[in-house]
């Protein structure tokens, strides 16, 4: 689930401390804690680049944010098309969400509203994120990313400005991230290991899921049910080929960090020459969470999970010491000198293995403000102590696997993670 930390406000933060000079050269190399990897294909019909980088236009400054170039047409369509840039690629969350102000007025017309099968009133979701929450309508419309397609799925127009009215269930739930700036990213690309982002859940419950009926011409949403199909689901799981997960594949970068990196999101896996699983350890999650269980120093950490969507690798551990600063940067880590860590990962089928990663002093590699990936950025996991959030940091120089549940794979049937 996403986890993205502002790097507008640390750079005003660490110019502040720093006299304003950003130019400092920090390190000098080393070695990658991610190791492994195979190659990165650069190009195929199942094939997205990946590059990270300091965001879309009209953004805050992002840094170790993957991002992709997705193409949503009308249902039906191959010309009625918008092509956009810079989609975050989150390996914790399900589905795409496109930011409403990317898209023309004459476009947003023709992406069929999602209504309610018996009194026809729209859906509107609120999709609750790690770092804050995003509303808007729930469209249908066919999506394309590199030469995969995904046929009439929905989808959802972040601040849709057709309902204004957020309740406030929502809008008390955290930061409002429905603007590219708040955001970071033109949209999100949710790619992991379920179909659907609720669920059974959403079915049988209202109040425990994120979707509203907002009648037209009333100013009142209220929680619904609804259907598995009326869901923002993995659209993944929608292609016609390559359609049981993904791999997403980075460039190695080193512990001094880079202005840029490179990669790509493979889609299927064995399902081409490109995606093979290899000798990948599998590791199959929880079919509820998605979890699966990490053990660091000796303590086990049962609500563990891997995720692109998260710009920092989360733990917790009192005898690393903290950053000094009173500012966003508070609950980074800042050891001196680098940490060389390991943990291991353990999948419900008991499959175990080891993780080397690297903790470096966040402060001073945040001081070459014209840096966006690294590899050993951490911070305190305050969201939940018994959970170790392996962010984009983890994936660096690694091939991570996604397999969605209920589809079959040469590792068996997902979900699981591997790499």
């Amino acid at each position: 689930m996403r986890r993205i930390v502002s790097f507008a406000v640390i750079q005003l933060l660490l110019l502040a401390a720093c006299g304003g000079s950003g130019s400092d050269l920090i390190g000098g190399g080393g070695t990658n804690p991610s190791g492994g990897g195979g190659s990165i294909p650069s190009s195929g019909d199942n094939v997205a680049p990946i590059v990270v980088d300091t965001g879309p236009a009209g953004s805050n400054r992002t840094f170790n944010t993957p991002y992709i170039t997705v193409t949503v047409c009308a249902p039906g369509s191959t010309s009625n098309c918008q092509t956009i840039d810079h989609i975050e690629v989150d390996t914790g969350s399900y589905g795409l969400r496109i930011m409403s102000s990317l898209l023309s007025t004459q476009f947003l017309q023709a992406l069929p509203q999602e209504t309610n099968g018996i009194v026809h009133n729209p859906i509107v979701e609120c999709t609750q994120f790690g770092d804050g929450f995003s509303w808007g309508s729930i469209r249908t419309a066919d999506v394309r990313v590199s030469k995969e397609l995904a046929a009439n799925v929905p989808i959802q127009v972040i601040g849709d400005p057709g309902f204004p009215n957020i309740p406030p269930a929502c809008s008390n739930s955290g930061r409002s991230e429905n603007t590219v700036a708040d955001f970071g990213a033109n949209g999100i690309l949710g790619v992991g290991p379920f179909l659907q982002d609720c669920g059974p859940a959403c079915v049988s419950n209202a109040s425990s899921g994120p979707y509203y009926l907002c009648p037209q011409g009333s100013t009142t949403c209220n929680q619904t049910t609804v259907t598995l199909a009326e869901q923002v689901g993995n659209p993944v799981a929608s292609f016609m080929a390559d359609n049981n997960g993904v791999i997403v594949e980075l460039a190695s970068v080193p512990d001094s960090g880079a202005a840029t990196a490179t990669g790509a999101l493979v889609f299927g896996i064995d399902t081409q020459s490109n995606n093979a699983l290899g000798k990948a350890a599998v590791l199959t999650t929880d079919p509820n969470s998605g979890d699966i269980s990490v053990t660091y120093k000796g303590t086990t950490f049962p609500n563990s999970f891997i995720d692109s969507g998260s710009n920092l690798n989360f733990l917790t551990d009192k005898s690393i010491s903290l950053c000094p600063t009173s500012g966003p940067t508070a609950t980074f880590y800042c050891p001196n000198p680098e940490l060389h860590l390991t943990a291991s990962t353990v999948g419900l089928n008991n499959m175990a293995s080891t993780v080397s990663f690297n903790i470096g002093n966040a402060d001073t590699l945040f001081k070459n403000t014209s840096f966006t990936a690294f590899n050993n950025v951490a911070a305190q996991n305050t969201a939940n102590p018994t959970s170790i959030d392996f962010g984009l940091p983890f994936f660096f120089g690694r091939n991570v696997f996604t397999a969605i549940e209920g589809k079959n794979t040469s590792g068996g049937m997902g979900p699981y993670f591997a790499y």
